[in-house]
């Protein structure tokens, strides 16, 4: 492919990547994208590059002078100041740099961690993960954009027919592009999420996973991998405001209403607890700190904790949780957070 080629086919990309990230983009704006994509695969190819490098070459130029060079390439076409050449440009250095071979990119994300993307040959699934601490939003070529919360790992592979994603940790917002043709189908431990339009959050732990449904319609079924999947059992359809819990050593499963609010907070960085065993606060903002607080008195960690708080502040935790309860907090050389009961 020429130069030529490649600069057109990467302006194409970042109109369209202007066009989906706009408050005015439509179903139909989302429709037409997905027709440009299955027009020819290179298309969608100049779009997941596109959004490889925009998220990856904003910050990790500063450690690496050869991503550094790619940067500065970028930059030199004319004129700046128009967004979509900026954007054309980071697309073609990216696709010429995947034509090389493999890569891994490192991105700065929210909470100052990084979000590894780890560009894998043609044809093969794409892989997204981030570090701890760490949320960021991914926009696939299809439109759709997940966004992934701290210590996630999620992994994309795209056919004509079908869109597949598998989580394999951590936890993901899926707001979904339409499409009755090609459905939407997330495999998480041991159940499977399959929707064409919709916007749901799915959880996995070791042992269970939660699915938090905020619009339209999914349907729940034991994944293909899952021991239940041999059992004749009905698949559960949720509606906007539900709640599924599954249990990884367990074919039942639980539906009730859910607090969307509260189970969407850790988008804004924050985590909201009402009348919550303090062990299980205390595991939740582990999620997202390298430095863990550990309950030293198995009694302290039934009392129960009310609150918000920033995922990015566990020390302001700690300091509630000594300050409203008979606890002391003593901070290892390790940088372990210990927590016991007050003599």
């Amino acid at each position: 492919m020429s130069a030529v080629e490649i600069k057109t086919l990467a302006e194409q990309a970042a109109d369209w990547d202007i066009r989906l990230r706009s408050a005015a983009c439509t179903p139909a704006d989302r429709e037409a994208f997905e027709r440009w994509c299955a027009a020819d695969p290179a298309h969608a190819e100049a779009f997941d590059g596109l959004q490889l490098g925009i998220g990856a070459l904003k910050d990790a130029y500063a450690t690496s002078p050869r991503l550094r060079a790619m940067r500065d390439q970028a930059r030199s076409l004319k004129p700046a100041p128009q967004p979509w050449r900026i954007a054309a440009g980071v697309a073609a250095v990216t696709l010429a740099a995947s034509a090389i071979g493999g890569f891994i990119f490192t991105h700065q994300g929210q909470g100052g961690s990084s979000l590894a993307t780890m560009e894998l040959p043609r044809g093969a699934p794409s892989v997204y993960q981030t570090a701890v601490g760490e949320r960021t939003a991914v926009t696939l070529s299809d439109g759709s954009v997940v966004t992934l919360n701290t210590r996630s790992r999620l992994v994309v592979n795209y056919t004509p027919n079908r869109r597949d994603v598998t989580l394999v940790a951590g936890q993901a917002l899926f707001q979904v592009a339409h499409n009755t043709a090609r459905p939407f189908v997330v495999t998480a431990g041991s159940r499977q999420v399959t929707a064409v339009g919709t916007a749901f959050d799915v959880r996995l732990d070791q042992k269970q996973v939660k699915v938090t449904l905020i619009e339209g319609k999914v349907r729940v079924d034991p994944a293909k991998s899952s021991i239940w999947r041999a059992l004749p059992l009905a698949p559960k359809n949720l509606t906007a405001g539900e709640e599924l819990v599954a249990s990884n050593a367990s074919p039942m499963v639980s539906v009730a209403p859910a607090n969307i609010p509260v189970e969407t907070s850790w988008r804004q960085g924050v985590v909201v607890f009402n009348d919550t065993p303090l062990a299980d606060a205390v595991a939740e903002i582990n999620r997202y700190s390298p430095d863990p607080i550990t309950v030293g008195d198995g009694q302290l960690g039934t009392l129960r904790i009310n609150g918000r708080f920033r995922t990015t502040e566990p020390a302001a935790f700690v300091n509630a949780v000594v300050a409203y309860f008979p606890i002391e907090a003593h901070r290892t050389p390790g940088g372990e957070t210990v927590l016991t009961g007050r003599p």
